[in-house]
């Protein structure tokens, strides 16, 4: 007997009980009973109502953007108006301190026998104000005591009287 083995396992898988079902199937119901409808219908709203309320809104909401939009932007033109209105008072004011300053600078410089110096100087006021009476005044002086010197500040004095 030496050649085979496995003989008796294959008794033991064929000789077996079968296994016992983990579920059991339930025959199926012949008949099923459907739910009772039990909802209740409300009246709608009529759409030529509906249409109306819609179209009232739509007007009013645009009636009050407009409305709000032209407030905004009277608001926005007044409050330009008024920074551009500071910003020019502001520039005026620093120019004249400016002018101011660089006058008596000159005139310091005038005085301390500086012409060169106080000439750079009441050229710089000149271009913030053209129209002093002061400055020019101050401007023929020292381009006069520099004419003595130098014969290109004569030129600029004569140019500066022609346009008195």
């Amino acid at each position: 007997m030496g050649g085979y083995m496995g003989l008796g396992l294959q008794q033991w898988i064929y000789s077996r009980d079968p296994q016992k079902k983990m579920f059991k199937k339930q025959p199926l119901k012949s008949f099923t009973a459907l739910p009772k409808y039990s909802r209740t219908f409300k009246l709608q709203v009529n759409r030529k109502e509906n249409k109306k309320l819609k179209g009232l809104i739509t007007v009013l909401f645009v009636f009050c953007t407009l409305l709000l939009s032209v407030f905004t932007i009277k608001h926005f033109i007044d409050y330009s108006d008024k920074h551009t209105q500071a910003v020019i008072n502001i520039t005026k004011k620093k120019d004249l301190e400016t002018f101011s300053f660089l006058v008596n600078s000159g005139e310091n410089r005038l005085l301390n026998n500086h012409p060169l110096g106080a000439y750079s100087e009441f050229k710089l006021a000149y271009k913030v104000n053209p129209e002093s009476e002061r400055l020019n005044q101050l401007l023929i002086e020292t381009l006069s005591i520099l004419c003595v010197d130098n014969n290109e500040f004569c030129k600029e004095l004569d140019h500066t009287l022609e346009f008195q």
